[in-house]
């Protein structure tokens, strides 16, 4: 999980040096983080789809378009494991699976204290699970994997701390709530047992992450 981290924070640093010289008049922060996602259950007919609390890394670009509002661009990821809890029967671990976060949104800045800024952000997205596709020993032989995507909107909070005019540490918490609008299904199952999500059913996750914003452009 840290390689993958740092991974990321190189990667900002590429963009930061590429795109340097060709902003000019617009204003963009770039926040690689890390923290730690509460990936919550999710209700199905059958039993509980239940995603483990894991670390989470991502990174956000926040672009400008008036004083003390910026449109976000959101990208997170958690690594975790999917364990179903089948009702008045066993739980069985399933899977390793990553949840991912894409969003389009608007940060609002609320209070400014000398160096610290305080906001409020929230976006509309969609959310993808993935699960790697390799079994536990524990999962029934005849269950299946296959990737699922939801529409997502997200609700948070936070504060960047400026420790000169153009670096700053982010501190964030946000609520995810990832919605499916129909039937479907992250895994199947047969003889007797099986998943499936019901339309209009929600998972509730919550993040707590700190992150480097680095502002680039006037």
């Amino acid at each position: 999980m840290k390689i993958k981290f740092l991974r990321l924070v190189l990667l900002s640093s590429l963009i930061v040096l590429v795109t340097q010289s060709s902003i000019s008049a617009q204003k963009f922060e770039i926040t690689p983080f890390y923290g730690y996602g509460f990936n919550g259950k999710v209700v199905g007919y059958y039993g509980d789809l239940n995603l483990r609390n894991a670390g989470m890394y991502g990174l956000i670009l926040d672009i400008g378009i008036q004083p003390g509002m910026q449109l976000e661009l959101f990208y997170s990821r958690s690594d975790t494991r999917a364990d179903f809890i089948e009702f008045r029967g066993p739980t069985y671990q399933l899977t390793d699976v990553s949840v991912n976060y894409f969003q389009l949104g608007v940060l609002r800045q609320v209070r400014k204290m000398n160096n610290i800024v305080m906001y409020g952000v929230g976006s509309l997205g969609a959310t993808l699970l993935s699960p790697s596709g390799e079994a536990y020993d524990e999962t029934p032989e005849k269950y299946y994997f296959e990737d699922y995507w939801m529409f997502s909107v997200t609700l948070g909070g936070g504060a960047k701390i400026y420790l000169s005019e153009k670096i700053a540490v982010r501190l964030e918490g946000r609520l995810l709530m990832p919605i499916t609008w129909a039937g479907g299904g992250f895994m199947v199952g047969t003889g007797g047992s099986g998943f499936y999500v019901g339309g209009g059913s929600a998972i509730l996750q919550a993040s707590l992450t700190a992150g480097l914003s680095i502002a680039l452009g006037k």
